[in-house]
């Protein structure tokens, strides 16, 4: 209806919120997308039968070299974050 693509994720809540209001109509609810549907790029688009158009910010993100920080546990976590 809206045009907008979730992500599977995503998908999956918001059709857990429909059913639910269907039984509670009187009821409202919210529900959060997790991710961007590229992020499940073959899945989505396997599913849609169609291309899915990766926005130029992600495909900005895509060049650059991924950094990953090995955090052992709560106390280096927060420390991290502290940082």
């Amino acid at each position: 209806r809206t045009g907008y693509t979730l992500d599977p994720h995503g998908a999956v809540g918001y059709l857990g919120l429909m059913e639910y209001l269907n039984k509670q109509p009187t009821a409202r609810g919210v529900f959060l997308e997790t991710a961007h549907p590229v992020k499940f790029l073959e899945t989505v688009e396997e599913v849609l039968k169609h291309k899915v158009e990766i926005p130029q910010e992600i495909q900005e993100l895509q060049r650059k070299e991924k950094l990953a920080v090995p955090i052992a546990d709560y106390e280096e976590l927060k420390n991290f974050l502290m940082d």
